[in-house]
């Protein structure tokens, strides 16, 4: 998939969030960012409460 803005190549990251899909695409030449929730559009602020209010699974220390 390539950039609307710049036509550079896009890189996309998935995860899986309390069962919801969260796709981040980004573009490394003009630094556009977009997320989509199961396919749909959301803005950021939508991701972050997601990420918010998912209980933690598991905690690791960064010390070890």
């Amino acid at each position: 998939m390539d950039c609307q803005g710049c036509g550079n190549e896009l890189v996309e990251i998935a995860l899986t969030v309390d069962g919801h899909e969260l796709t981040m695409t980004s573009c490394s030449e003009c630094d556009t960012r977009s997320w989509r929730r199961d396919g749909e559009f959301v803005e950021l602020d939508g991701v972050l409460t997601d990420l918010s209010t998912t209980r933690t699974r598991y905690r690791r220390s960064l010390a070890n």
